[in-house]
């Protein structure tokens, strides 16, 4: 009967994670399907739905089921719920996205269920997290490699977001029962290779540098086609602090694009015509950053300027709306000075009064940081990196001896003289 239980829990686990991993190839479809017909914000409000439904169900269990009296678990519920709500709204532009809370939400449940059979301590919720957020690793690997979806570390986080939540509710909100304080070896063990496995896949991932893609292709063939999907990390991304205009990031020297938009601009001015009519996505995967890191660059900028200058014309008045404003106007700025003539050639400069109208509407003292090319902007250089994720390895190597020694420690002096264990009779 245990063996069964325990089989069905991991095969919910198992067909959950399946089901995040079938649906990533179909996601554009889905998005396609659902924006035509019902509304691209209709994802946003089925999980807002979701949220509060669970909310409503979850506090019904608590009060007439489980007969719970504890405020605290009702405030712990509210947040948690509160903190999905308010990611969700964060994410209105992109309403999506906000389905991972519900994905990552269930899958989280789930495995705190599958290793409720295994352990019953404290380390249960830590191996429930760090195996939540190896699964939404993968999840972001296969985007990576899957035509037309995107790998980004912000969806990592966004993922390890969801599961964590729900580790919380768990623990401080429904606080199940036979959960003990005290920490086994085992327990321990088991929970620090869940983290240990995390952060090898997270160095593998920032170490998938375009040279690196470019060097397994040359040696496997077959993985030629990755070299068009966009850049996992790259080490050699340069921070450009620009007075007037903000943080921008590139592959290239500001110099560097400066002389090749001097010596290369009428010819990409007239290859951007060619592709005027040809999807962007395509556009990104034919002209990658490894191969045409000017073009590339120029392409993305653009389309993040156009897409910040239309969606500050749909917002009302207020915050939202001069920050759209702001990326807008600071974009088509850095693309003026450093891609001018591949700009102006390609017809997509702006007219003159549309400029000058937006720079009354900004405060040339706003900050700005450009995400494009930015990246995860936390080693500066792949030895760095490792270094860490050895020291940290050793690290939990470490506590796991440590913590051994001190419970066998505690288990000797615990055994009666001459290590007779007292009689029950």
């Amino acid at each position: 009967m245990k063996k069964g239980r325990i089989f069905f829990s991991w095969f919910w686990v198992i067909l959950c994670a399946a089901s995040i991993f079938a649906i990533v190839p179909l996601a554009r479809s889905i998005q396609n399907l659902v924006t035509r017909t019902l509304g691209r914000a209709a994802f946003g409000y089925f999980v807002l739905f979701s949220i509060a439904l669970f909310f409503v169900l979850i506090i019904w269990l608590l009060v007439f089921r489980l007969k719970i009296r504890r405020i605290s678990s009702y405030l712990c519920l509210t947040l948690v719920s509160s903190t999905y709500v308010y990611f969700t709204l964060k994410l209105w532009a992109h309403p999506e996205e906000a389905i991972h809370f519900l994905e990552y939400g269930l899958l989280s449940f789930l495995l705190f269920r599958a290793l409720r059979n295994h352990f019953s301590d404290l380390s249960i919720y830590f191996s429930a997290l760090f195996l939540g957020s190896f699964v939404g690793l993968l999840d972001e690997i296969l985007q990576w490699i899957t035509p037309k979806r995107y790998w980004d570390f912000r969806d990592v986080g966004l993922n390890a977001l969801a599961v964590f939540l729900f580790q919380i509710a768990l623990a401080f909100g429904l606080q199940p029962r036979g959960i003990s304080l005290s920490i086994s070896p085992r327990s321990l063990r088991f929970a620090s290779l869940t983290l240990a496995a995390n952060l090898i896949l997270l160095g593998l991932c920032f170490s998938n540098t375009p040279q690196r893609v470019a060097q397994y292709s040359r040696f496997l063939p077959g993985l030629s086609f990755l070299e068009k999907e966009e850049i996992m990390h790259d080490f050699q991304i340069k921070k450009h602090h620009l007075p007037g205009l903000g943080i921008f990031f590139s592959r290239l020297e500001l110099e560097e694009l400066k002389m090749i938009d001097r010596q290369r601009g009428k010819e990409l001015a007239n290859l951007l015509h060619q592709w005027a009519e040809k999807p962007y996505e395509e556009f990104l995967r034919t002209f990658g950053a490894q191969k045409e890191p000017f073009l590339h660059e120029f392409r993305v900028r653009l389309f993040r300027r156009d897409q910040k200058l239309k969606e500050a014309q749909q917002l009302p008045p207020g915050r939202k709306k001069d920050k759209a404003l702001l990326a807008a106007y600071r974009e088509n700025l850095f693309l003026e000075r450093y891609f001018g003539q591949t700009l102006r050639l390609s017809g997509k400069a702006w007219p003159d009064d549309l400029t000058y109208q937006l720079a009354k509407k900004i405060n040339p003292k706003t900050p700005y940081r450009s995400p494009v090319g930015a990246g995860f902007w936390l080693f500066r250089s792949e030895l760095t990196l490792w270094l860490t994720i050895i020291i940290l390895l050793l690290i939990l190597a470490m506590i796991n001896l440590i913590f051994a020694f001190l419970k066998q420690e505690q288990k000797k002096k615990n055994q009666p003289a001459g290590g007779i264990e007292p009689s029950t009779c």
